[in-house]
Formats: structure tokens, sequence, C-alpha cells
């Protein structure tokens, strides 16, 4: 797939967390009261949509995806893309060759809830 002149590649990872959001995305519409709600799978993967096809390919080296020394200088090549304060999607580019590829999704809520768990 190209954007903005990029190539964008999607790991498995990546691509089975996508999936997973999008049926439950789906089962949450089915669900949903006429009066309306708040589709809250249906909003991320619109907004992990948004990021991926067209803000981060449209300029990939911006400064506030480096993850600065919140990594080891070893994966320091790794960019974080964030929605809202609650979710980061990781991905790596090369500048020559034009290709984004994406990684994952993390969750930063469910990561501090495992930290908590893991402490105690």
């Amino acid at each position: 797939m190209q954007r903005h002149g990029w190539t964008l590649l999607f790991h498995d990872r990546v691509v089975g967390q996508l999936a997973k959001l999008q049926a439950a995305a789906e089962v949450e519409a089915k669900n949903e009261q006429p009066t309306g709600g708040s589709n809250a799978n249906g909003k991320l993967l619109e907004a992990l949509s948004r990021l991926m096809l067209d803000r981060v390919p449209s300029e990939p080296g911006r400064p506030e995806y480096r993850q600065g020394s919140a990594m080891e200088q070893a994966h320091a090549h790794w960019r974080q893309a964030s929605i809202g304060r609650r979710f980061g999607l990781f991905f790596r580019y090369d500048s020559k060759a034009k290709v984004i590829i994406y990684a994952w999704v993390r969750d930063m809520k469910a990561r501090r809830e495992i930290e908590k768990r893991i402490e105690h």
C-alpha cells in the first residue's frame, strides 16, 4: 500500500491486533442502542486508521515520535505515535527506501496494570 509517497507494511502482530479490534467494534455496533452510544473500539480503529494511513506517512520523522531515553539504545530506531495518553502505535521507517513498517499497538493502561501485579 502506498500513502504520501511511502510504502506501508504491516507486521503480523499489528494485523492481528487490528482484526481483533475490528471484530470487537462490529460486535459493539450490533449491540449499540438505537439512541446511539459510544463505540470505543470503533473510535479507536478509526483513530488508528487515520494515524497509519495519513498522519505518520505525511512525516514519519516527526520529533514527537522519538522514544528518547524510554528505550535502550539498541531499540532507538523504533518510533511511537500516540493516540491520547493510552495507546501507542510502534513503527520503523527507512527514508532511503521510503518504507514504513507498523509493528504493534500498545495499550499503556493495560501495561501499567500488569506491571502493578508483577510488583505486588
